[in-house]
């Protein structure tokens, strides 16, 4: 089991003037301490008046003015100062970007972090945000699918040869290429059964929402595999990203057996949701690795 670190990029944890030093000392005792991955979040622009429903929660937990630092921008910034640790997002969403661009601004963090890449994905919920980057939100299902098969064809492929819907690549150069090989894993989020196909065909790996209960995240693991196992791929291969429904150190230490029982093979440990206090919430990290005996560099 791997654990992954919340970094305060995103909501009312990156509204303050040293937000800069915050996400730098989370990152820094994050590697040190013997984490695995570094989570960050994506939104673009998000409207006051939202219509949209937010999939996971009765509302949408941050008010439209919180920050959203740029996802790449500040993994860059932490892959500097860090070692081992993977850099990742939970999520950035897919359709907002074309492939290309965002194949070459993962290519280059990969090469210059060492290959520490870990992709994070989905296809997006917000059709306000939609409308605003001039995507329509009705595609972006179909968006998602071919810029997955793209951005693999553009990692992994010379020269790159790629005809779609939406994307026409002929007889491209495309460098650099990932460090990793064939590509930097790509983990999906989501929820439906279209997230559980694209997992089966391309994934490494999903990026659970936040369910109820310990039961239905358990069902939809579940509901994972048969789909993996019918596209003739091993669900051992998948990997499963989950908080773990926990509040607090102890209640997620208690967890940690039924998780890994049940299928979750990297457990977020959001420190950072369960306090406001900014310097509290380092010390729970250090609490946390203490607990399940993690071992940092040297």
């Amino acid at each position: 089991m791997r654990f992954g670190v919340t970094l305060p990029q995103f909501g009312p944890l990156a509204a303050t003037a040293d937000v800069a030093a915050r996400i730098a000392r989370t990152a820094v005792l994050a590697d040190r301490l013997g984490y695995d991955v570094l989570w960050t979040a994506e939104h673009f622009v998000l409207p006051y008046a939202m219509r949209s429903r937010y999939p996971y929660a009765p509302a949408f937990p941050f008010p439209p003015a919180a920050p959203f630092l740029d996802v790449v921008s500040t993994l860059s910034w932490v892959a500097a100062l860090t070692s081992r640790i993977r850099l990742s997002s939970s999520v950035m969403v897919l359709p907002y970007r074309h492939p290309v661009v965002f194949a070459k601004e993962l290519a280059t963090l990969d090469v210059l972090s060492g290959g520490r890449v870990l992709v994070g994905v989905a296809p997006g919920w917000c059709a306000e945000e939609f409308a605003m980057l001039g995507v329509p939100a009705d595609e972006r299902g179909a968006r998602m699918d071919e810029y997955l098969e793209a951005i693999r064809a553009l990692w992994t492929t010379d020269p790159v040869v790629f005809r779609g819907r939406f994307v026409q690549v002929d007889g491209a150069a495309f460098f650099p290429k990932p460090l990793q090989r064939p590509h930097p894993p790509i983990w999906i989020g989501g929820g439906t059964a279209k997230t559980f196909a694209r997992i089966a065909r391309v994934g490494a790996g999903w990026i659970a929402p936040p369910y109820p209960s310990l039961e239905a995240l358990a069902d939809a693991i579940g509901r994972l595999r048969r789909t993996v196992e019918a596209h003739g791929r091993d669900p051992a291969e998948i990997g499963v990203a989950s908080g773990g429904l926990a509040r607090g150190v102890d209640e997620l230490v208690e967890r940690l057996p039924t998780l890994e029982r049940i299928g979750v093979t990297l457990v977020s440990v959001s420190t950072l949701f369960w306090t406001s206090d900014f310097e509290r919430a380092l010390d729970l990290l250090a609490l946390f690795a203490q607990r399940v005996r993690l071992s940092g560099p040297g």
